[in-house]
Formats: C-alpha cells, sequence, structure tokens
C-alpha cells in the first residue's frame, strides 16, 4: 500500500508541475498582456477601421438632415431634393446631399442619393433635362459643382463611395473631386 502511496503523490507532483508549466500566456506575461490590451489592439482597431472605412462604406444618409431646397423635373417625374446634414459638433461643418425620387412617391426610403459632399455656401440645384441634374456646391475657394444623370451618376466628396464595394452595384459612374 505504501507503494500506491508513493505512486499517487507523484502523480499530484508531476500533474502539478505540468499544469504551472501550461499556464497561458496571458498568465506568464502580466505586464506585457496588459500593454498590448491598452495600447496595441486600439491602435490596430483604429487602423483597421479607417483603412476599411471607405472599401465598406453605404452611400447612404439614413435619413438624416434637413430639407434645404427641392426642385421637381421638367417632365415633373422626378424631384431633387437638397439636404443638409451637420457633423462634428461645434468645430464641425455641414454635408450636403442631395437625393432624387419619384415625384408620385412620397416614401423617403426610395430615394435615391446621388450627392455627397461638404457645404461650400454656395448651393443651388437646376434640371438641365428631364434626367440630369446641375448641383451647385461652391465658394471662392472650392468648388464641388457637378452635372449628373441621375439614373447612371453619383458624386462623393469624398470619394468613399467610388471605392466602396458595398455600393459598387448602385451606379454606372461614380465621380469624385480630382485630387
Amino acid at each position: 500500500m505504501e507503494h500506491s502511496e508513493h505512486s499517487d503523490q507523484s502523480k499530484i507532483k508531476s500533474t502539478l508541475s505540468n499544469n504551472s508549466s501550461r499556464k497561458s500566456w496571458v498568465r506568464r506575461h502580466p505586464k506585457a498582456s496588459i500593454f498590448i490590451s491598452l495600447f496595441m489592439l486600439p491602435i490596430v482597431a483604429l487602423t483597421l477601421f479607417f483603412t476599411l472605412r471607405p472599401y465598406l462604406s453605404t452611400f447612404d444618409r439614413s435619413g438624416e438632415g434637413d430639407l434645404s431646397s427641392y426642385m421637381s423635373s421638367p417632365n415633373g417625374e422626378y424631384t431633387a431634393e437638397l439636404y443638409g446634414v451637420p457633423y462634428g459638433g461645434a468645430a464641425g461643418g455641414v454635408t450636403i446631399w442631395v437625393d432624387v425620387r419619384k415625384t408620385a412617391d412620397t416614401s423617403a426610403s426610395n430615394a435615391k442619393s446621388i450627392y455627397r459632399a461638404e457645404f461650400h455656401g454656395g448651393n443651388h440645384l437646376e434640371w438641365e433635362s428631364d434626367d440630369t441634374l446641375r448641383i451647385e456646391n461652391w465658394s471662392e475657394y472650392s468648388n464641388e459643382t457637378v452635372t449628373l444623370n441621375i439614373d447612371e451618376e453619383i458624386y462623393d466628396g469624398w470619394g468613399w463611395a467610388c471605392s466602396s464595394l458595398r455600393t459598387k452595384d448602385q451606379y454606372v459612374r461614380c465621380l469624385e473631386p480630382e485630387s
């Protein structure tokens, strides 16, 4: 019986020593784990966010903003609506959006966004034909005026929609500011 007790004690000691050598990396390196958790992971997460954001962005304002002006197309089939969406709090600015929808359809969910850019001061909507809309957005320092075919083209002042994998099937041609 003594031999069996000795054998059991050696098994327990060997199990304890194996468990201590099987400690997780986090338990063996607590300072490094804290450093990685507090500094490295947020840096990696932010880098991934800002790197992938343009490729995963949508061209949708989700109903935000205030209607600034609207104008019906020459044949009355479409209505273009200009919205202002504030961003960044007191130090921020305003993004302007232009949505186009069928005049008979009053549902905001059926509107198609065709223009997004930072507000520059002077803006105006003008229909050049039944499906071509001129959007003016300019100041003495910047000009993001563009003429769009509402069925095929969009304009994104940040260029994210032009590289986005989520919006590439929603337009034929995407325009962005020249660098």
